[in-house]
């Protein structure tokens, strides 16, 4: 499943207890796990039988292609700067 970094999921069903998850961060409009290498097992079972988040692309209102591989290209390129 390719996440569209909504960041629902964190916002709403942290492991911690605490919502939203104390790890979640704002870049840009993209939502991120500040810990992600660490991440709790829950998130890291965390998915959907999809091949694009299902709650992501309702919670951002996607309806082209284009705007799916938008969001998915640009996490991308947003993550690998957190991970430097």
């Amino acid at each position: 499943m390719e996440c569209l970094y909504c960041g629902w999921c964190c916002k709403n069903m942290s492991p911690f207890g605490i919502n939203p998850c104390p790890n979640l961060i704002e870049i840009g409009g993209f939502w991120f796990c500040e810990d992600y290498e660490n991440r709790p097992q829950e998130c890291r079972n965390h998915s959907f039988d999809a091949r694009f988040c299902p709650i992501g692309l309702d919670v951002l209102k996607l309806k082209s292609l284009d705007e799916i591989r938008y969001r998915i290209d640009k996490g991308w390129e947003l993550s690998k700067q957190l991970n430097k």
